[in-house]
């Protein structure tokens, strides 16, 4: 059975992007790979494959699976168009790090007020 030409995935060391990783394959690594930012884990591969040790890797779909598959889970940051509180953040890292920034800052709780970010309405 020959492959389809059109639809294999791989690295365009000239255009420095991915070719024939169409947007239906995008959403679909999004939602195998919760957790994981997934465009961030493209451009670091993208950086990787124009390096010296890279330059002989094709950048195929097999190779993104791998780096995927590595990639830890990251946790989310805050952006412009949606802030974060640290108060409702979802994480099983939450209690610990509320613990460590309520230690750190013992007798100053004020200034660990002042610094929660807070939601837009």
């Amino acid at each position: 059975m020959a492959k389809d030409k059109s639809t294999s995935v791989y690295f365009d060391r000239e255009r420095l992007q991915f070719v024939g990783l169409e947007a239906a394959e995008l959403k679909r690594l999004r939602e195998t790979y919760k957790g994981v930012d997934v465009d961030s884990e493209l451009k670091k591969m993208s950086l990787w494959l124009t390096s010296p040790k890279g330059k002989k890797r094709k950048g195929n779909i097999g190779f993104i699976l791998n780096w995927l598959n590595k990639a830890s889970p990251s946790i989310a940051s805050p952006t412009i168009s949606e802030e974060l509180d640290l108060y409702e953040f979802d994480s099983p890292l939450r209690p610990l790090l509320l613990d460590y920034l309520k230690d750190l800052w013992k007798g100053k709780e004020h200034i660990l007020e002042f610094n929660k970010i807070k939601k837009k309405d």
